[in-house]
């Protein structure tokens, strides 16, 4: 005897076979990949390198648009309320986690509003000083901030940003101390480092490699447990100070909350393949990027841990942003 088709099976069906069929015709028109900062840096590259691969493989028409401002807060607010059919897809940072402790208010939840698609990559931040500066390495910074507590200014490029979250967990796990100074965007701290104006700076790995390879700023240490393949001398927080330190950049794709199942794992599959392509992987090797990839619960689960982990921490520190 066959077996009994139930009506609950029967409405189950009635539900997923539109969905597949979407997932079937999708992208039916152009895809917003939302960047929640401006034109240039990091973020801003792998949105549009990932655009071109895609493109490339005639896998739709993908374009990146610009959404900065209010600690990217703008973005993710944007993305929370588009519809959830994948023609909106956004470049989450570990912003996405900070900024609802950070700021008094925020309109949408890391969690709750957003589908997780991949875990692309991550980014080391890095640690580096000006040529003419006495201090050579990492030991002597840290010797420096544990004697004489708040005598280095070290730049970041804002309240809450991963520069100064990297540097805030050192602090909160030595006694180590700075004075932080805060610039708006990534340009103007390395501008300001280069010239002496600052003594130091927590930045991306990206933003910085192509200064550090060409022999004008020093490199001290970066954030990740693995040294990086294209500066092989710089070592890592933990194996010269904090064993365990492990505080990088990350960037993922998400759609909004509610995107059918079927249209997330045909992201998922189209994305992780484009990251695979060597041309992709050696543009974002060559700006500092380790390209990670994986299924959507990698991402979902990074950003369920990052929210209360950086809670305790912004608490801790006292950070606040307007």
């Amino acid at each position: 005897m066959p077996p009994r088709i139930t009506r609950r099976a029967l409405a189950l069906a009635a539900l997923i076979t539109p969905a597949i069929a979407r997932a079937q015709d999708y992208p039916s028109r152009p895809v917003r990949i939302v960047a929640p900062v401006a034109p240039g840096g990091s973020t801003d590259l792998i949105g549009r390198v990932l655009a071109e691969e895609l493109n490339r493989r005639s896998l739709g028409q993908f374009f990146v648009e610009n959404r900065p401002g209010a600690g990217s807060n703008l973005a993710y607010a944007h993305v929370a309320t588009q519809p959830a059919d994948g023609h909106t897809l956004l470049i989450g940072l570990d912003s996405l986690t900070v900024n609802p402790t950070l700021y008094n208010r925020v309109e949408y939840d890391p969690v709750a509003s957003f589908a997780p698609v991949t875990l692309m990559a991550r980014i080391p931040h890095i640690l580096v000083t000006h040529l003419r500066s006495p201090i050579n390495d990492f030991a002597e910074f840290m010797r420096i901030a544990t004697a004489e507590p708040d005598r280095l200014n070290v730049a970041v490029s804002g309240i809450g940003s991963g520069g100064h979250l990297s540097g805030a967990v050192i602090q909160h796990q030595t006694r180590a101390r700075w004075t932080i100074v805060p610039y708006r965007g990534g340009a103007t701290p390395i501008n300001d480092l280069i010239a002496g104006n600052v003594d130091a700076a927590f930045v991306t790995l990206g933003a910085v490699i192509g200064h550090v390879r060409g022999g004008r700023l020093r490199a001290l240490a970066i954030t990740t447990p693995n040294r990086f393949p294209l500066l092989p001398d710089v070592p890592t927080v933990a194996e010269v100070a904090l064993p365990g330190y492990d505080v990088p950049n990350w960037y993922g794709m998400l759609a909004p909350a509610g995107t059918p199942a079927p249209i997330v794992a045909r992201l998922n599959t189209i994305i992780n393949d484009a990251l695979t392509e060597p041309r992709v992987r050696a543009t974002l090797l060559d700006n500092g990027f380790e390209i990670v990839g994986g299924p959507p619960e990698v991402l979902g689960t990074l950003i369920r841990e990052s929210v209360p982990r950086w809670a305790t921490l912004v608490r801790a520190a006292n950070m606040r942003a307007e």
